[in-house]
């Protein structure tokens, strides 16, 4: 485990105060923690069953990071590995849900040479998948899994409902393979770089529901509006800030969930 060198990566992720002091910060919170994660591997059965951090947060945000798996704490990265296997291949375990891995040690522990045999693999084994790629992202959606894969970083994001899309580009892929995967007619307009209307139409959508998803979503989007007599029955604003649109992605999900008749 070498954490100590990573304290650079953590402080430009921080952003908290200035760059001298979010460096101190780091520093600081890295110490803490290579001593809190040598502590709890010593006990062996403590961090597999209850590890100190809860959910297993800290590596999450290590992989986030950028560190290399050599440098991760090696016995909890292993439970970490066993665990997401047993979840993707037996559905075993707690849902989870924004486990970054790197992509490489994702494909070995599910015994997979490449991204080609996991789709082959997987799409005899789901009873519905959907995948595209653009670039360097790509979206899997198999029954009720979702994986992001980040081809730039070499890290896949395992069920991703609380990642933040930031982007028109990204928001595009997730509204192409969403449309697909729920079988919803869609129209997105970007009139600027930060103003985007999302419109949806499906065949199962009844006016009762439409309601039901206003009524949700009321909070959650810049606007959404119910269409009378309209090509498309739902209206989707979003106004994105100097961040990015801070959509989230469980967010969009839900959505297109609704909208089909799923939910």
């Amino acid at each position: 485990m070498e954490l100590k060198k990573h304290k650079d990566e953590l402080a430009i992720r921080m952003k908290i105060l200035d760059d001298v002091a979010d460096g101190t910060l780091a520093s600081e919170i890295i110490a803490l923690y290579e001593t809190k994660c040598s502590e709890c591997q010593e006990d062996r059965l403590a961090c597999t069953v209850r590890p100190s951090c809860e959910d297993r947060n800290f590596l999450n945000a290590l992989i986030e990071v950028g560190v290399e798996p050599e440098d991760l704490p090696s016995f909890c990265y292993s439970q970490y590995l066993d665990q997401i296997k047993r979840y993707i291949l037996e559905r075993k375990g707690r849902t989870l849900y924004d486990r970054r891995v790197p992509i490489k040690d994702l494909l070995s522990t599910l015994r997979v040479s490449s991204i080609k045999h996991f789709l082959t693999r997987f799409k005899k084994i789901w009873t519905d998948m959907s995948v595209l790629r653009v670039n360097n992202t790509k979206i899997v959606i198999g029954d009720d899994l979702l994986f992001h894969f980040d081809f730039s970083r070499g890290v896949v994001i395992v069920n991703p409902l609380n990642h933040f899309i930031s982007t028109l580009e990204v928001f595009k892929i997730y509204v192409e393979v969403f449309c697909e995967h729920y079988d919803i007619k869609s129209e997105l307009i970007d009139f600027t770089s930060n103003w985007w209307i999302l419109k949806l139409a499906s065949e199962k959508l009844k006016p009762k529901k439409t309601k039901e998803i206003a009524s949700k979503f009321d909070d959650v989007f810049e606007d959404i509006h119910v269409l009378q007599d309209a090509e498309y029955q739902i209206e989707v604003e979003i106004v994105s800030d100097l961040d990015g649109a801070r959509i989230k992605v469980g967010d969009i999900k839900e959505l297109f969930s609704m909208a089909s008749g799923s939910d």
